[in-house]
């Protein structure tokens, strides 16, 4: 009795740990897009760039498991030898395929000695379950220079998405 009991909590500690392991990775997951501002690019202006992204199945391949996605964190950053200081200022915007977009984060007003990485203010109100779950997502990267520049700056954008277990799927 006391082995079966034993055996009982021993099972039981191992599901729960493993449904917590899988909780925290299906419930927080990266998206990284890459774009390229050109050089010459016009100052004061409003220019954009496309990137494809990544839905939540090909990023984890549990689309069906989680529900209610939301941004969680979100920056920008700039190879070195630039600043992310040459922005006036940038909004990441989450679409599938260029329908249902949706500002996910933005930044104005970038102080000029920023560095080469900078958060974001993010967006959180709006689930994101319907374009993250698609297959075709975009993001768009819309911004103002305050110089044009003079060399070819690769442009990085960073965002984590939190979700909730579908416990209904």
């Amino acid at each position: 009795m006391k082995n079966l009991f034993l055996s009982a909590v021993v099972a039981t500690a191992t599901l729960a740990s493993c449904s917590t392991v899988s909780s925290i990775l299906q419930n927080t997951f990266p998206y990284n897009a890459n774009v390229l501002v050109t050089s010459g690019s016009p100052a004061n202006t409003t220019l954009s760039n496309v990137s494809a992204a990544q839905s939540i199945n090909q990023l984890t391949g549990a689309g069906a498991n989680v529900r209610d996605i939301r941004v969680s964190n979100a920056t920008i950053s700039v190879g070195s030898g630039s600043s992310v200081g040459i922005f006036k200022s940038v909004k990441v915007y989450l679409s599938n395929n260029g329908s249902n977009e949706v500002l996910v984060a933005s930044r104005e007003n970038i102080p000029d000695n920023v560095g080469t990485s900078l958060a974001l203010d993010l967006n959180t109100s709006p689930t994101l379950d319907n374009i993250m779950k698609s297959g075709a997502v975009q993001q768009r990267l819309v911004y103002v220079l305050k110089q044009s520049p003079t060399s070819d700056i690769s442009v990085r954008t960073s965002l984590n998405f939190s979700s909730v277990p579908n416990t209904n799927p």
